[in-house]
Order: C-alpha cells, then structure tokens, then sequence
C-alpha cells in the first residue's frame, strides 16, 4: 500500500535530488547542498544493482514507526492496516514513501520524538535506545530536519506532564530524548569538519539565505546601498537588473551564483549579506519569513518534481547501475512524462488535509482535557507543521513537496487519537505489558 506510486510508474520515484544522492558515495564525491547520510545508507541497499529495495525499506520503516506510534499513543496496533490503507489513498504518503530521497524522515522523526519525550515508559529500554538512533540518524539525513528536531523537543520537554506525559521519565529520559538532535549534529558537523574544514552542521546555509532574501528583496536593496564599495563578488547580481528567482540563483549553472564563484567559494561572503541585511532591515526580514511561511503552509500539493529528470538522473542511472536497470528506468512512465496526479485525486487529498488539521487541534484540547499521551503526538504534529514551513519555506523557499513530505500527519494524529479515546488504559499512567502500576504496587516495585 505505501509503494503504490511505485508500481503504477513501473520504477520508485524520482527527483533532481535522486541523482546526487545515489552518486556521492558511487563516485566519491560530496555535494555542496546535501550531506552524504542518506547516501551511504541506500548504497548497501541498491548495491549499484537496482534501487528497489530502498524503498522497499522506506516502507518497512515507515511502517514500524507508524505501528510503534499506535501502541504507544493508542495502546495497541491491530488497526494498523487500516490506518496505513487510509493514509495511502488519502495522502501522499506513499508518493514520499516511494521516492528516492529522504524527505520521508522528517514526519517519522518527528513521530519518534515524541514517543522519546511523552511515552518512552511504555516501551522496553532496547526499544527506547533504537527510537533515539533511528531519531539520529533521520535527523542527519536532511538539512531541514536538524532545526526542526530542535524546535520540537524544545517544545515538548517543558509541556510533557500537560500533554500526558507518561512517568516517571528522569535523567535517562531526558538524554534519550536530547540524543537524536545531539547526535545528529556531531555526526553533520564532524563530517564537514572533515571534508570541507567546517565545523558547522550546514556551512551553505548562507547560500539558500541569501537566494530567499534576494528574491523577497532586502538582501538585492542590502547589495544597492553597499556595492560596489563592500567589494563583494555578488555585486555582480546587480548588473543582472530583475533580481533571480531563487531557485535559478540556487540550481541554474549560467546563473549569477555560479559566474561569480560558485556556493563554495561564496558561503561567507553569502553569509555577511544576509547578516547585514537582517541588521539594516529586521521587520522587513521578519516580514517576509512570517509571509513565505504562511505561503508554505498552505502549499501541500502531490507530485511536485514529478517530471523527467534527464539532465540530473538519468545520466547517473545510465552510469553507475547494469543496462537492465537503465532499461527499466528509462521504461517508466515518469522518464517519459507519463505520470502525474490527477485534480480530482488532489481535491480528495486536499479536503483530507484540511479536515485532518481541524479533527487534530479538537483532538488536541480533548486529550488535554482527558490526560491522555496522544496529546503529545498531536502537539508534536502541529509543531511539526509550522516548524517545517518556516524552516522550508522562510529560509530556502515555498515548494509544494517541503509540506507534503509530512501534511499526512494531520490525518495520522486524529486516527490514533480516536482509537486512544476507545481504549481507556491508555492513560498517562499506563505500564508496559505485564508490570503493575507504580501507584498500586507500592515503593518496592516502584524502585525496581
């Protein structure tokens, strides 16, 4: 049910980013914008043979999470099938699922999380220990999802006891919880610390700053009253007149980017106009990042990127893969254009959404009112939400697939809720199966 989109195009789906993924580690080489995480974890997958069994196992993973998240928050997992049933025909969770990129981490990170800070006494201490590394591991895979892990546990940790917390939780408690973000960031930055000699989790954020705010307008008026005096080599995007799209700044090789020097050359250089932008014009800055966040949030469409991609794909697959493979790529119907989403399925979709975000805030304020852990999950999703498109869209820009990525989770939240609501044992206070409860039990098996 979660690879659907797959069969139906005949090969798993792909993006522009597909091709740097599967080729950093094929071809040793590391690309500016993507860190080399998801790379090295789909090569013992695909093995340079088929890339099939990746999304095989982004399914099987998705597929835990979701299960891990129903006993958990509602206390059982039997209406797994048909939770994940709904959410393939009413969501575009498969679409994520099925593609060769790891924009499927960011809505399992977020579920993990908050199993690691509402509910980990439900879940034996091995379990516990594999939610915070895959939580790690997740986090490292996409730049976005490092702010986004913060931010959420941030939020969660001082609400816990509010949103149904399970106790007790303790100083372990909270080192798993804060060993995802933790982890994650000492893995992105000693790796940029060996290859670019950076100790910076994104040392190109500058870069997709400075393309936003360029476009939005303060960084092109920062570039007016400074150059050419600053002698920044981005003047140059002033004899261009009409400022670049973002996406032409960032991804066109002719664009003014890559005529002065290109990311690498440019990250500092990016980084002092933003930073001189946002102290010459805080409320314009603000403004914009408040707008593209709102313009984000309501950008949640399926099947963005869903075109060909023969320049940036199809030449790594043709490379780096037997001519079989090639042969079954290039017969699919998105290498020939053959594949997108039809409006009807978008408006099912849309209205989903739509009543799912409604269903989760009642949800919210009536597992508050009941001091049930599904809460927390609904808390974490609505963060999860905002958090993602102020990440996306503030800093790097609008796109429909930043929102899509996790927009399932509206859906996901009031499903479990529902089932919490018919099983009264799953209060905050719930054991794990087969232990008695810490208040009837007495201090002896509490200690224990």
């Amino acid at each position: 049910m979660l690879l659907w989109p797959a069969m139906l195009n005949r090969y798993p789906l792909v993006f522009s980013d597909t091709g740097t993924y599967l080729s950093q580690v094929i071809e040793r080489h590391l690309g500016w914008d993507r860190p080399v995480f998801y790379s090295l974890l789909i090569l013992p997958l695909h093995l340079t043979l088929t890339t099939w069994p990746v999304i095989a196992a982004q399914a099987g993973l998705t597929l835990y999470v979701l299960a891990a998240a129903l006993r958990g928050f509602a206390g059982t997992a039997r209406l797994l099938p048909a939770t994940v049933a709904l959410l393939s025909v009413v969501t575009a969770l498969p679409w994520v699922t099925s593609e060769l990129i790891p924009d499927f981490t960011t809505a399992l990170d977020t579920i993990l999380l908050a199993l690691l800070v509402i509910v980990p006494a439900r879940f034996p201490r091995w379990e516990r220990c594999g939610f915070a590394l895959m939580a790690a591991a997740l986090t490292a895979m996409h730049q976005s999802n490092l702010p986004l892990a913060v931010g959420l546990v941030a939020v969660l940790l001082p609400l816990r006891g509010w949103l149904g917390g399970t106790r007790p939780f303790g100083r372990r408690g909270m080192l798993l919880a804060l060993a995802p973000a933790a982890g994650a960031l000492c893995a992105l930055s000693t790796v940029n610390l060996i290859t670019r000699g950076s100790v910076s989790p994104s040392p190109y954020g500058s870069i997709f700053m400075l393309a936003r705010s360029l476009e939005d307008g303060p960084a092109m008026r920062t570039l007016e009253r400074h150059c050419p005096a600053s002698g920044w080599r981005l003047c140059a995007v002033l004899t261009a007149g009409r400022p670049e799209s973002a996406d032409t700044f960032l991804w066109q090789p002719d664009s003014t980017l890559y005529r002065a020097g290109g990311p690498r050359r440019l990250s500092a250089e990016a980084g002092m106009i933003v930073a001189t932008a946002i102290r010459e014009q805080p409320g314009v800055m603000l403004r914009m990042a408040l707008r593209n966040t709102l313009h984000q949030l309501g950008m949640v469409a399926t099947g963005d990127g869903l075109n060909a991609w023969p320049d940036t794909v199809t030449p790594v697959i043709h490379r780096d893969f037997p001519a079989a493979e090639a042969r079954r790529y290039d017969a699919a119907r998105q290498t020939g254009g053959r594949l997108g989403v039809p409006q009807w399925f978008q408006d099912v979709q849309h209205a989903a959404l739509l009543l799912g975000a409604l269903a989760t805030l009642a949800a919210l304020g009536l597992m508050i009112g009941r001091g049930q852990p599904a809460a927390g999950l609904c808390a974490a999703i609505l963060v999860c939400l905002v958090g993602n498109a102020a990440v996306t869209g503030a800093l790097s820009g609008p796109h429909d697939r930043y929102e899509s990525r996790v927009a399932w989770l509206v859906v996901f939240a009031p499903a479990v809720a529902a089932m919490a609501l018919r099983r009264p044992g799953a209060s905050r206070l719930s054991p794990l199966p087969g232990q008695v409860p810490a208040h009837i039990s007495g201090p002896s098996v509490s200690s224990a």
